[in-house]
């Protein structure tokens, strides 16, 4: 069997690394850096969330800061990637709060399912591609698939490559039933494949949140997990885009700890513990 891309790692660990206190000239010139050598915004995130990230990675990598991170990482092209994954990459699983996508199904993708002709799902910052293939599943659990398209988004080329792979270790498979791994996924010594009719439903390709035109329209729009970074006024503006994404009447999934506060101003409604509408 060919080699999977190495699994991404969590990111969360670096968050506890002792940084220093946050200067936010430090973070501009941070910001400059990763902007030029990355192509991320990094004035679009919380400052102080991502500066301990940053530096605790830095720590972890053996050096004294994120000035000589940078430094390094511009002659350094495994270590760019690496901190380009690093700022990337959110922890997820297959059926990540699995009750919350019982009351998806129920509520939201069952009606839509059965009511509607044909159905477009947008995994938006999929990662690994937990949740795409989380989604095609219950698809395939509910009706026919033709009538499904996913598409699964994320910033990182190397991400969306591994996702791409569909091959997941046995650890990463916790989320999954004995019952799904038999009917969904091949396996191969201690890992799993995702079957080729499951993968034929989830186009992936690479997607700037902040920064690229959103696709559209959408009955169903999952971004869980995602958006913990960012700053407030960036939450927002992400949010009007995905309310211009949605059909009217279609439905915006958000992880457990979400909410999105003044929901009138930026389109929608709610329609549930994590859920949210656009008006009809």
């Amino acid at each position: 069997m060919e080699t999977p891309p190495r699994p991404g790692r969590p990111i969360l660990p670096y968050a506890f690394a002792p940084v220093p206190e946050l200067d936010t000239d430090a973070y501009d010139r941070l910001a400059r850096e990763v902007r030029g050598m990355l192509g991320i915004d990094l004035k679009q995130y919380r400052p102080a969330q991502v500066w301990r990230r940053v530096n605790g990675f830095a720590v972890a990598r053996g050096l004294p800061d994120w000035d000589a991170l940078v430094a390094r990482a511009r002659d350094d092209a495994s270590l760019r990637q690496a901190f380009l994954d690093m700022l990337t990459i959110n922890v997820s699983e297959f059926f990540r709060n699995a009750e919350a996508w019982d009351v998806l199904v129920d509520r939201h993708l069952k009606p839509m399912l059965q009511s509607q002709p044909s159905v477009r799902i947008w995994s938006a910052g999929c990662s690994l591609g937990f949740e795409p293939f989380t989604l095609a599943m219950l698809v395939q659990e509910i009706a026919a698939p033709a009538k499904v398209r996913i598409l699964a988004t994320d910033l990182d080329e190397t991400t969306l490559a591994r996702a791409r792979f569909a091959t997941y270790a046995g650890p990463q498979m916790a989320g999954v039933s004995e019952a799904r791994r038999a009917r969904f996924f091949r396996r191969d010594g201690d890992y799993w494949t995702v079957n080729s009719e499951l993968q034929a439903l989830v186009t992936f390709r690479r997607h700037d949140l902040l920064a690229d035109p959103c696709h559209k329209p959408f009955d169903l729009i999952c971004c869980r997990n995602v958006v913990i970074y960012f700053t407030e006024p960036a939450k927002a503006e992400l949010y009007r885009r995905f309310c211009d994404a949605l059909r009217p009447g279609g439905i915006l999934f958000l992880g457990a700890t979400e909410t999105i506060q003044n929901i009138r101003s930026v389109g929608l409604e709610r329609a549930g513990l994590t859920f949210y509408r656009r008006p009809v």
